[in-house]
């Protein structure tokens, strides 16, 4: 059994390094073997399938392996787990990717042919999306014209099979949404302007299907239980970098005020909520307007797949989005109820919260203090409850803020400081729903909003009491304040930018001189 075991473990650590490097491996196939006993596997994107054990010290165990083995070498390269529309150019140290030019049922099969540039994400995971991107260019365009090629193994919004079918994947959705918004609009910030968005085709017998879970299995085995995925090729423009690539904090709050206008814009007038502010959904992309030395970068919110109209109905379902150190606290508990732009607002402090700690850049990651653990560790330890009590203890109060998070952010931080006391005020001190922690010990119980809220209505409703009025959740009673605090928000990183653009003439009138501003 543990020889078995071992054996597997091993496959599935060989399975996740093909996914890192072979770009055009769609799933993959394995076999273990321990003595006589052997067991072949199919990884595809949501878990693992395996065959009941073949040994091989036996007739029928033999005749097993054989024929899997035989169906294998007829196998073409479609059915083996590769991509058949990514070809490798040695040469050029690149791929060239096929991507569909219409997203329908086939009747239409043009293609546009796109050579990367380079590689900015690999499907490093065992599971999940697999979500790979590009840099990349039309090879058809002598131009040089750089996109981004983003490739993943979605989930649609309907996980009934036959309906999901034909279901454009949701973040190709939202971006063609947000561009039928703003296609003849002339913005002060900079969105993700989709070039081309569909699902990817295999060409099958002569006709091309679309790539799916059903693809793979090549037949419905009525698993209900089997999550449904649809690959999708989503192509857009600009190209930005990494956050980290800021010179000083002046241009990240730049970067992050553009971000938030984006935010709030596309909230309001395309109705979709982000759900994901993470360092890596936000990119910089140099400013060469007119601005540019008051404004020499400018930001890009990326990465709709999480993203979802606000009027879906999500109340009660808990549902969690993000990534760890930025997820909002009701996020964290999965609490009833939809997500607001106070959540997104709220990853927005824990982001700046989190550079302001270890640094923005790399060079100033050389300034942490490794000596003195920071408080902030905790939002990327433990489960997901234990970082939610974290945080609603260190959002409690200013002093409490100030304390556990504030402390550690680097002395030359100032601007960064400021932005976080205003933002950190604005969500966790707004009048009538202050704080963050629930009153009383008798109602909260560590680690378990479920059991909290189960506490306060069976007090609210006559239940065995502490002797004291429960204080409601100040989190779900600011929802109530939302537009309020949302205007407060803007005012305050608004505020910030405009404090960015003049470190930003002094960092360049510096530069000019030789000398060092002031930060």
């Amino acid at each position: 059994e543990s020889e078995s075991l071992q054996a597997f473990t091993q496959l599935v650590e060989y399975t996740r390094n093909i996914y890192a490097n072979q770009d055009h491996r769609r799933f993959a196939w394995g076999l273990t073997m321990c003595g006589t006993k052997v067991r072949g596997c199919l990884f595809h994107h949501d878990g693992v399938r395996a065959t009941s054990t073949m040994d091989i010290a036996s007739p029928g165990g033999r005749e097993r392996l054989v024929a899997l083995l035989v169906h294998w070498s007829f196998c073409n390269f479609t059915r083996l787990g590769y991509d058949t529309n990514m070809r490798r150019l040695k040469e050029e140290n690149a791929w060239e990717i096929r991507c569909p030019d219409h997203d329908n049922d086939g009747k239409r099969n043009s293609f546009t042919s796109y050579i990367t540039t380079r590689t900015i994400l690999n499907a490093s995971s065992l599971f999940g999306r697999h979500t790979r991107c590009y840099i990349a260019r039309r090879k058809d365009d002598t131009s040089g014209t750089e996109v981004v090629l983003k490739d993943s193994w979605s989930l649609p919004r309907d996980l009934k099979k036959q309906s999901a079918i034909l279901t454009v994947p949701d973040e190709a959705r939202n971006l063609q949404l947000i561009k039928e918004k703003f296609a003849s609009e002339t913005l002060n910030f900079s969105y993700p302007q989709v070039v081309t968005s569909s699902r990817a085709k295999l060409s099958v017998g002569g006709k091309y299907i679309i790539d799916d879970t059903l693809a793979i299995y090549e037949y419905d085995d009525g698993d209900e239980e089997q999550m449904y995925r649809v690959r999708s090729l989503i192509v857009t423009t600009p190209v930005g970098g990494f956050i980290k690539r800021v010179e000083h904090q002046g241009e990240l709050v730049l970067v992050l005020s553009d971000a938030m206008e984006c935010h709030n814009t596309i909230l309001e007038r395309c109705g979709l909520l982000h759900r994901d502010i993470s360092v890596n959904n936000i990119l910089v992309i140099p400013n060469d307007g007119d601005d540019s030395l008051r404004r020499p970068v400018k930001g890009l919110l990326i990465d709709y797949d999480h993203a979802i109209s606000v009027d879906q109905d999500s109340t009660g379902n808990g549902t969690r989005s993000g990534t760890l150190p930025y997820m909002s606290i009701h996020n964290l508990e999965g609490a009833p109820g939809k997500r607001s732009a106070l959540d997104d607002w709220e990853s927005l402090l824990y982001l700046i919260c989190w550079l302001g700690t270890f640094g923005i850049n790399s060079k100033d990651r050389a300034n942490i203090n490794k000596k003195k653990p920071a408080e902030i560790e905790k939002w990327r330890r433990g489960t997901m409850q234990d970082i939610a009590e974290c945080k609603r203890r260190q959002m409690n109060s200013m002093d409490t803020f100030s304390v556990s998070i504030l402390a550690g952010f680097q002395e030359e931080y100032n601007l960064l400081k400021l932005l976080a006391t205003d933002i950190y005020t604005a969500l966790f001190q707004h009048n009538g729903c202050e704080g963050a922690y629930l009153d009383t010990k008798d109602i909260v119980a560590p680690h378990s909003y479920a059991l909290a809220v189960a506490a306060v209505l069976n007090n609210q409703q006559g239940g065995q009491s502490s002797g004291k009025q429960p204080k409601p959740d100040p989190l779900a009673v600011r929802k109530e304040y939302e537009k309020a605090i949302v205007d407060d928000l803007l005012k305050a990183i608004q505020a910030a930018a405009a404090a960015s653009e003049d470190l930003c003439m002094r960092q360049t009138t510096a530069q000019g001189r030789g000398t060092a501003p002031n930060q």
